[in-house]
């Protein structure tokens, strides 16, 4: 990867530069997408072609707590720098999954300095004119959906520099089952970043690894699948265990005193009990009586939701780009040829591969008799890696021969990004309101291209699954089936009466399939009760679920939910501007967000200098003042009981103390499946009773 590494310790040269057949096709996609990937780890980048430089990670220190429906992740780091010259870093991370950056801190002088937000091209001049006045500083930036970027200079020589990041995520619970992502690994698809940089993925002396779980629900197990051996777990008991006690808390830990190298995701898997109900939660918070409100709300319904039965069409659109050489492209051929062996003989099948072009492997849909399969199975292991990405060809050429008189699905496999043909969000669109087909995709690894593919699938009411290198696949395979097996909820809506309710995040839900959570950000004026509803029809019925909450005066636990509200209107902007272009109105509006919210977007950076630059440069503390309230509650939380923030269950609601949903449990897997639980064999024992039940 472009390092040397020398054999006394410190003495480092690195980097640093400026149906059931349905359940199979769902299983063997999965499968495909998990092996050989070859890519670059989170680290210090440096210039490929670039000196060789002194710059280090000495250690890597991450702090992640889970509690109320979202995640802080903080990352404290020690760069050390062995040469007689002062050296810029740049530390490179991979964008997490619905993040907002939002605290970056220099130690200058011994003494923490919260950094704040400009726009961008501010915070790019204020940084390099401090650097070339040789005064501490470092700027957090956002390159698309790609990754973030730090830099820090100087890192003095002979000497050591701190920085910590810290940013917050919802988490959403799919299927009972909780998971968060620690995201190192990048996915190898950025050709320029790639012909320019190499990565130093090396922590030469600490790295660390600590979470803490609070869940108002009871927890039956949690996992790290690919750092189960090192991992240590433990369940923390309460020092007042009594019948009022709710939830559960974990403490999960991985240490390396010698060091680790940062290129592999870490996964956490928890899993809920088998009896925690289908509810509706929503986490207030607000500073004073005259200022405005903000909530998070956290709907998981239980809806009668019946089982798919008929013969099912099936086009598999496979990424077979230059990016998909070696371990993957082997994967994926031996993944698709599982899919097809298995399939039903009332099931269709067709198969569109593409890199610079697309090509219609299989010549139109095969049905899948014993004999087809086999004839396609021998042709199959022809298939190579190589070339550009025209994504929007591969996904033209699937709807084209489609079937109207049978059910549908595109299954899209792809680690990359769209780099041949049409590119635009708009052309994708456009292509897709043409057809009334669902769309399924399935993304592997970190910087692909998460915001089209999402709302691709989104806006043909399927579903987008990520996958890291470090998911327990077979549970992941699970909870992808349990959708595709059953009908889904659509034209979704959450409503609420009363008036009090305003700026609602995301304003269309879209569609939620089984198990599958619903989260939904607001803000609100007044106070009191506002009457809670979920509108949804399935199968073209119209259905409704009703509750009550109260809207509270003062609530001042969770002032994060400040910087989610607005992180998630960002993104609904973000996605206009995708797919209308960069309107003026438009990027000032995620401009004035990030600057009012503190964020790191892609109109807006954030930068750290001393106090006194800060007052030269008339930089306001806002992000001070925000980080300062956000810690005060943090550290009055870890000295609570976790608290439950469910409204659904009280006399007032129609439903009464049954909840929302009747007392329904929510949607989850049993016996302990899905991504925690039992190993393969007893998956499979599970899978074979499922089916018998289902004969």
């Amino acid at each position: 990867m472009g390092k040397q590494e020398k054999n006394r310790k410190g003495d480092v040269r690195a980097a640093a530069g400026g149906s059931g057949a349905i359940a199979k096709v769902v299983m063997g996609v999965l499968i495909m997408l998990t092996a050989g990937r070859t890519c670059f780890g989170a680290g210090l980048l440096k210039p490929v072609n670039g000196d060789e430089s002194a710059v280090f990670m000495k250690s890597h220190h991450v702090s992640v707590t889970i509690n109320n429906g979202f995640a802080r992740t903080e990352i404290d780091q020690v760069f050390a720098n062995d040469s007689e010259t002062d050296l810029e870093a740049v530390y490179s991370f991979p964008i997490p999954e619905k993040a907002s950056l939002s605290e970056l801190s220099l130690w200058i002088d011994g003494k923490e300095v919260v950094g704040e937000v400009l726009e961008k091209e501010r915070a790019r001049k204020v940084y390099e004119d401090q650097a070339a006045k040789g005064n501490d500083t470092a700027i957090a930036e956002k390159d698309d959906y790609k990754t973030f970027d730090v830099s820090v200079y100087p890192v003095r020589a002979k000497d050591e520099t701190r920085v910590r990041v810290v940013y917050y995520q919802p988490l959403e619970i799919d299927a009972n089952i909780g998971r968060y992502v620690y995201p190192l690994a990048e996915g190898g698809v950025d050709e320029e970043r790639i012909a320019f940089w190499s990565v130093d993925d090396k922590v030469y002396e600490s790295f660390r690894f600590e979470l803490i779980l609070k869940s108002a629900f009871p927890v039956a197990e949690v996992r790290l699948p690919a750092h189960q051996e090192k991992a240590v777990i433990e369940k923390v008991q309460s020092d007042d265990e009594t019948e009022s006690t709710v939830g559960d808390v974990y403490k999960v830990g991985l240490d390396s005193p010698e060091g680790d190298a940062l290129t592999r995701d870490i996964v956490f898997y928890y899993r809920l009990a088998e009896d925690v109900p289908a509810r509706v939660e929503l986490i207030p918070y607000r500073a004073a009586a005259e200022s405005t409100g903000t909530f998070m709300v956290v709907v998981t319904p239980a809806a009668d939701l019946q089982r798919i039965s008929e013969g099912v069409d099936w086009t598999f659109v496979l990424d077979v780009s230059g990016s998909m050489r070696g371990g993957k492209i082997a994967t994926l051929v031996k993944g698709v040829s599982r899919v097809i062996g298995k399939m039903s003989p009332q099931d269709r099948f067709r198969i569109i591969t593409f890199n610079q072009t697309a090509s219609d492997f299989t010549g139109g849909y095969i049905t899948a008799t014993p004999a087809n399969v086999q004839s396609t199975l021998s042709k199959i292991g022809a298939i190579q890696a190589g070339g550009s990405t025209a994504f929007f060809a591969g996904l033209k050429m699937a709807y084209h021969g489609l079937d109207d008189d049978r059910t549908t699905g595109v299954v899209l496999v792809t680690d990359g990004v769209a780099n041949v043909g049409p590119t635009q969000h708009a052309d994708f669109l456009r292509l897709l309101e043409t057809y009334d087909v669902r769309l399924f995709t399935f993304v592997i690894g970190n910087s692909a291209n998460r915001p089209l593919l999402d709302r691709l699938a989104k806006d043909s009411g399927g579903f987008a699954m990520n996958i890291s290198d470090s998911d327990d696949i077979i549970g992941r395979i699970i909870q992808a089936k349990n959708k595709i097996l059953f009908e889904n909820m659509h034209d979704v809506e959450l409503k609420f009466h009363g008036e009090k309710v305003k700026n609602l995040t995301p304003e269309m839900a879209g569609g939620l399939y089984q198990g599958q959570q619903l989260i939904v950000f607001g803000q609100y004026e007044g106070t009191g009760e506002v009457e809670v509803e979920l509108k949804a029809k399935i199968s073209g019925e119209a259905r409704s679920w009703t509750c009550t909450a109260d809207l509270p005066q003062t609530d001042t636990d969770n002032p994060e939910l400040e910087r989610l509200w607005a992180l998630s209107s960002i993104d609904e902007i973000m996605e206009e501007i995708r797919e209308k272009g960069e309107d003026s109105p438009l990027v000032k509006e995620v401009t004035r967000l990030g600057e009012e919210y503190s964020l790191v977007t892609d109109y807006t950076s954030m930068i750290v200098i001393s106090e006194a630059e800060m007052e030269n440069e008339q930089i306001d503390r806002r992000n001070a003042d925000r980080v300062h309230k956000e810690r005060q509650a943090q550290k009055q939380r870890r000295s609570q009981p976790v608290k439950s923030y469910r409204v659904d269950q009280n006399k007032t609601n129609p439903s009464g103390n049954k909840g929302a949903f009747d007392g329904k449990r929510s949607p989850g897997f049993g016996g302990g499946s899905g991504p925690v639980g039992p190993a393969f064999i007893a998956l499979a024992v599970w899978l074979k009773r499922k089916r018998r039940q289902h004969k």
